[in-house]
C-alpha cells in the first residue's frame, strides 16, 4: 500500500525550507525530498558546518541561513536526504529513491522547490578539463572551504560578481573577471531603473561587489567577444577580444557563466503550461496567485517559479525577510583556510 501525506516538498532550498516549515505549522503531514545529502540548497549549502570565519567570509545573508535550516529541522517534517524523485504521475504519485531502494509516495500536494540552473555557456573549447561553471567553483567554496587559485571568471550575472567578491574575501581573488556583457546594455536598461530602486537592496549589494573586486586589484574586462579557451589535453588561456584589441589570459582554470534559469524539470514533467520570459529570455511555469501551477495540486516556490534571488523565496520574519513569492525584483545572487 503507497503511503499518504499532504504534501510533498521537492528540494530542501531556502524555498523548500520555508514551505514545509509552515505547512507543517499549519498541521500538515510534510514530506520533504531532497537530492542534496543535507538541508540548504546552493545558497545556504554547507550551512550548518560553517566555521566562523567562513560565515564571515560569505557573509551575513548566508549565515542567516543557520536559523532557517534550525526551524526546518525542528518543524516535524519527514525530511529524506538524498533522494531523487525519478517520477511523478498525474495521480500525484511520486517515486523515488532513496538509500538505494525504490519508493513511492502519495501526496495531496506537491511543492515544487528545486531552484535554478545555470545557464549554459558554450564557447569554443569549453570542454576542456579545468573548464566548469561559476556555480560549480561556489559549490566547491560553500562546501569545502577550497577556491582554485588561478580562476579566470567569464560571462555576465550576478553569481559572476558575488563568487569574485567571495574569493577576494577567501584571499584568493580570481586571476581576472571576463565579462561579455556587451557595449551598450547599460545604457539601454536606464528606463527600468525606477524599478530596480524598489529593490535598492538587490542593486547597491551589485554595486557594493563589483566595488570590491576592484578595489582588491582583479583585472577585469568588460564587452569581451570572440571568447575562445586554448588547451589540447587540458586549459591552458583564455583568448577575447576587448578594449579595440586581442587580449590572452594565461590559467589552468576557467568557470563560465551566463545567469541562471528556473529548474522546470518538474513542472515539464508533469506537462504545466509554460510562458516564455522575455525579461528574463527563459521559460518559467505559468502560476496563479497562490503559486499553483496549470495541473491542479502542482505548486512552484522559489526560484523554480523565475529568478528573484534568495529572499522571495525565505519565510517571513527577522531573518527570513519577507517572504514576498511575486517575483518583483531581479535577482542579485550566488585557498584559504576554514
Amino acid at each position: 500500500m503507497i503511503p499518504t501525506v499532504d504534501l510533498v516538498v521537492i528540494g530542501a532550498g531556502p524555498a523548500g525550507m520555508a514551505a514545509a516549515t509552515e505547512a507543517a505549522k499549519a498541521g500538515l503531514s510534510v514530506t520533504v525530498l531532497d537530492e542534496s545529502p543535507v538541508p540548504g540548497g546552493q545558497i545556504y549549502r554547507g550551512i550548518e558546518t560553517a566555521s566562523p570565519r567562513w560565515l564571515q567570509i560569505l557573509g551575513p545573508e548566508y549565515a542567516e541561513g543557520r536559523s532557517i535550516v534550525e526551524s526546518f529541522r525542528a518543524s516535524g517534517t519527514r525530511y529524506l536526504p538524498g533522494a531523487l524523485v525519478w517520477n511523478i504521475g498525474t495521480d500525484r504519485v511520486v517515486d523515488y529513491s532513496h538509500e538505494g531502494i525504490s519508493h513511492q509516495v502519495q501526496a495531496g500536494a506537491i511543492i515544487a522547490a528545486t531552484g535554478a540552473l545555470e545557464r549554459p555557456m558554450p564557447i569554443p573549447g569549453w570542454t576542456l578539463p579545468g573548464v566548469t561553471t561559476v556555480g560549480a567553483l561556489q559549490i566547491l567554496l560553500k562546501g569545502s572551504g577550497l577556491v582554485a587559485e588561478d580562476a579566470v571568471l567569464v560571462g555576465a550575472g550576478p553569481l559572476l560578481w558575488l563568487l569574485a567578491a567571495q574569493m577576494v574575501d577567501a584571499g584568493c581573488p580570481p586571476r581576472a573577471v571576463v565579462e561579455n556583457l556587451p557595449r551598450g546594455r547599460m545604457c539601454a536598461a536606464l528606463p527600468h531603473l525606477p524599478g530596480a530602486l524598489r529593490a535598492r537592496s538587490y542593486f547597491l549589494k551589485g554595486l557594493a561587489l563589483m566595488r570590491k573586486v576592484k578595489r582588491a586589484g582583479v583585472p577585469i574586462h568588460r564587452h569581451a567577444s570572440g571568447l575562445s579557451i586554448e588547451g589540447f589535453d587540458a586549459v591552458r588561456a583564455l583568448t577575447f577580444s576587448a578594449a579595440g584589441r586581442s587580449q590572452r589570459i594565461d590559467t589552468t582554470s576557467i568557470a563560465l557563466h551566463q545567469g541562471v534559469v528556473p529548474n522546470q524539470q518538474v513542472t515539464r514533467l508533469m506537462r504545466a503550461d509554460h510562458r516564455w520570459d522575455a525579461s528574463q529570455h527563459c521559460f518559467r511555469p505559468v502560476l496563479d496567485t497562490m503559486g499553483q501551477a496549470s495541473v491542479p495540486g502542482l505548486y512552484v516556490a522559489g526560484e523554480g517559479a523565475g529568478i528573484a534571488g534568495a529572499k522571495a523565496g525565505r519565510p517571513p520574519g527577522p531573518a527570513g525577510g519577507t517572504g514576498d513569492r511575486r517575483r518583483r525584483a531581479p535577482a542579485w545572487i550566488g585557498c584559504a583556510p576554514r
